[in-house]
Order: structure tokens, then sequence, then C-alpha cells
């Protein structure tokens, strides 16, 4: 599974990195801290033909410029990424960003809990649902 976390605050990157590396997953794990950065990345075609397309976005909305909805619009806009699930991961709870996610086509939104032992949880049980999801997605096109 290639994931990439886009997240610009530390301590949420390395609770959502330890919780990945506590799962028995096989998974190839790319980080951005800006919008920029993760855009280089997306766009790498080098990195496409060693790993392939992204398998799971995980995207902060605020982040440095340009940010998480901007980069989800673009996502969502380009036929190349537009099938890649991004899975919104923020602080925020407010009615427009959810709403916002939604209408660029999103396909989950999740708003961090503030309890560290609870946010490592549901980032385990989240990626194990999408790995699998991957994994049954994967046999249907075989």
């Amino acid at each position: 599974m290639n994931i990439l976390l886009v997240e610009d605050n530390l301590a949420d990157l390395f609770i959502i990195q330890e919780a990945i590396d506590e799962l028995d997953l096989a998974y190839h794990l790319e980080t951005a801290t800006n919008g920029e950065m993760a855009l280089k990345k997306i766009k790498d075609i080098s990195q496409r033909d060693s790993i392939g397309l992204f398998d799971l976005i995980l995207l902060d909305l605020n982040i440095p410029s340009p940010d998480g909805r901007q980069i989800l619009k673009f996502l969502k806009a380009d036929s190349s990424y537009a099938d890649v699930p991004v899975v919104i991961l923020t602080t925020s709870s407010d009615l427009k960003d959810i709403n916002y996610a939604y209408q660029n086509h999103a396909n989950a939104f999740v708003t961090k809990p503030y309890d560290i032992e609870n946010f490592s949880e549901y980032i385990k049980n989240m990626l194990l649902y999408w790995e699998k999801l991957r994994i049954v997605s994967k046999r249907k096109n075989v």
C-alpha cells in the first residue's frame, strides 16, 4: 500500500506514522508538510514509475500553500488522480469544510480526536479499512 500523508503538524505526523508502523501492513509511506511538497510528490513521474500511484492520500486541510482544499480540488479534477482515495484528516469540524470536501469528491472526512490514544486507534482502523478495500478492488479487476 502506497500512502501519501500530507500533514504540517509534526506531532500528528509522528502519531500517524507510529500507528501505521504498529499495523501488519506492507506499505510505503511518503510524507509532505506543505502543499507544494505534496503536489511535487504526486506529480513526480519517476516516483510513480517506482511505486505507482498512491493507493491512499491522507490530507490535512490546513497546510501551507497550496492548502488541502486546493490539493483536493486538483486531484479530483485530474483524470490521472481522480480515482485515488483521499481521506481528509483535519482538526476542523466546520460544516463548510465538510461540505467542501464532499462536494469535491473526498472519499472520507475525519476530524482528528484530541486524545492521542483514540487518535492512534482511529488511524489504525481507518488504514485497515482502506487496505481491505484496496485488496477487494484489485481482486475484482483481475
